[in-house]
């Protein structure tokens, strides 16, 4: 037998896509917008991006349902380190993951020219934005960034340690299709591919 989930939200104004995290592989999807009428439906059977307009009995290919389904985040993915007095990181999310000022963080599988100290290491957070990491030490004397890296929280401002936590998205993407009305009050019935054990 499947999970079954039923999630309720109200849409802003304008409407705009959404993902539903669910914790599980999505094997169908019901929509309801409960204010303005309509029921849109997809199942795994059918192409990502598609969906089943039941009101109007048509089948659109774009701009519909989409799975997400990432496999590991353990820690944010890096995509810049200004060497600087403080260095900066620059990173793809630091709201999900909780950095924080204060913490220790652990950097590692980043590609740096070698040329002096390793970017790889843990290193003091002074402070956060939703796509940046400021750290407390001076990193000017330490080697250029390449590529790649993930940062991680490895202790909290009081020194507890953090235990390794998989932040990875399953759910899905509800497209621009059937996403509803403006400020309508929506619905989903959304049912797993996995079985209950």
């Amino acid at each position: 037998m499947s999970q079954k989930r039923t999630y309720t939200w109200t849409n802003a104004n304008p409407a705009v896509a959404r993902n539903q995290v669910t914790g599980f592989t999505v094997a169908e999807i019901t929509v309801v917008d409960e204010t303005n009428g309509g029921i849109w439906w997809w199942n795994d059977q059918m192409a990502n991006a598609s969906y089943f307009d039941v009101d109007a009995g048509t089948i659109t290919t774009t701009n519909g349902f989409t799975p997400l389904a990432q496999s590991t985040a353990i820690g944010a993915t890096i995509s810049g380190f200004t060497n600087a007095n403080p260095g900066v990181l620059t990173v793809n999310d630091t709201a999900t993951f909780g950095f924080a000022a204060g913490d220790t963080v652990r950097i590692g599988e980043l590609a740096d020219n070698g040329s002096a100290t390793s970017l790889n290491g843990d290193f003091t957070v002074a402070s956060t934005t939703g796509t940046t990491i400021t750290l407390v030490e001076n990193t000017t004397a330490y080697s250029v960034y390449v590529s790649g890296g993930r940062v991680s929280r490895v202790s909290d401002t009081t020194g507890a340690a953090i235990p390794t936590q998989n932040f990875a998205i399953r759910g899905i993407t509800i497209g621009t299709g059937p996403v509803g009305g403006n400020s309508a009050v929506m619905s989903a019935v959304i049912s797993s591919k996995e079985n209950v054990v």
